[in-house]
């Protein structure tokens, strides 16, 4: 039963949320405590989900049999520094710490779950809902959101616990997993709106372009403008030969043994077409800041080169956080470049 009852107080919960900010910022080692509340926090979440994702999952596939559905406890790295990003919120009021996601096929069908569920009947309440395909985010981030609280009559002590439902199409989702991609490879949290200015607009237009396409349905000359921007923006990032190549490199690590852990050094070369990778074990981080040093000295001077240092773990989890298409850049790929001319 422990699962259901917290060993410490709400408060509490937030403090230690707050304790694992300010180590996370000074770069200390987070407090064993701290970690264990945290994560004892978050497990409170495991059967409000379970709950919640099956009224989503039952109403996704009598839509669409084909649903792609998914479904997480929040990553501890991804929690400490949302936490750091938002000052004002804490811990003990996260909303997404349990998350469920359904990816369909179109905007209708979106909008035709998000109806189903809002009046199921269930004793969950609706506590809020933002519509980020209306109200884009900054980053051009679209999917629908809604936040349920957990309420039930077994274990009263999870009532009020929050999950939150994201559900959107699979151009959409496309989009999400090519900026998460991005993001990674590049050490940057392009999908929160940070890191090389060029990226994010890049990503901005694109999800622009996405969106007419499935709301508009029919090519209209507001396309060409964005086209236009979109064609030199991938020339000059290349685009599609370095999300090629990100996608080579996740499947060659996915798919060897040599790399079960550890940090890896990748420099990928566009014009000679290759991809090298080094691999050392987590205890050789020194040896792996060297040869990234290097590595970086050697992409300052050939062109069409780059140069990511990647734990593998964070693959790992990125593939957990989008296990439905896991990193398949070629969807997006193949939407981006019916509307990008590179001469």
């Amino acid at each position: 039963l422990t699962m259901h009852i917290l060993s410490v107080s709400k408060k509490e919960v937030g403090r230690a949320g707050d304790r694992l900010v300010s180590q996370f910022g000074t770069g200390e080692k987070y407090k064993e405590e701290d970690v264990q509340i945290l994560h004892e926090w978050r497990m409170l979440h495991l059967y409000p989900l379970s709950k919640i994702q099956f009224y989503m999952e039952r109403e996704a596939i009598s839509l669409n049999k084909n649903a792609l559905l998914s479904s997480r406890i929040k990553r501890m790295p991804s929690i400490v520094t949302k936490l750091s990003r938002f000052p004002d919120m804490k811990l003990n009021k996260m909303q997404d710490l349990g998350g469920c996601r359904a990816i369909l096929n179109n905007l209708d069908q979106v909008y035709d779950l998000v109806n189903k569920i809002k009046s199921s009947k269930f004793s969950h309440e609706l506590v809020r809902m933002d519509d980020y395909m209306i109200d884009v985010k900054d980053s051009g981030y679209r999917s629908f959101h809604m936040v349920y609280s957990f309420q039930n009559k077994k274990f009263p002590s999870l009532n009020g616990l929050r999950i939150e439902m994201q559900i959107r199409t699979a151009i959409q989702h496309s989009w999400a997993t090519a900026v998460e991609m991005v993001g990674l490879f590049r050490k940057e949290s392009l999908k929160s709106g940070f890191g090389d200015a060029r990226w994010l607009r890049f990503f901005e237009l694109v999800s622009e372009l996405f969106y007419k396409l499935e709301y508009e349905k029919e090519p209209s000359g507001s396309y060409i403008k964005i086209s236009e921007e979109l064609s030199y923006l991938s020339v000059e990032l290349n685009v599609f030969d370095i999300l090629a190549a990100y996608n080579a490199v996740v499947s060659h690590i996915e798919g060897s043994k040599k790399y079960d852990k550890g940090l890896c050094i990748i420099v990928v070369d566009t014009i000679k077409r290759n991809i090298n990778i080094k691999s050392f074990e987590n205890h050789n981080h020194a040896k792996a800041a060297e040869a990234y040093v290097e590595s970086e000295k050697y992409c300052a001077e050939n062109k069409g080169c780059e140069v990511a240092m990647v734990s593998v773990s964070s693959i790992s989890e990125l593939k957990n956080a989008y296990p439905a298409y896991f990193l398949d850049t070629k969807t997006f790929l193949n939407y981006l470049s019916r509307y990008v001319f590179i001469k």
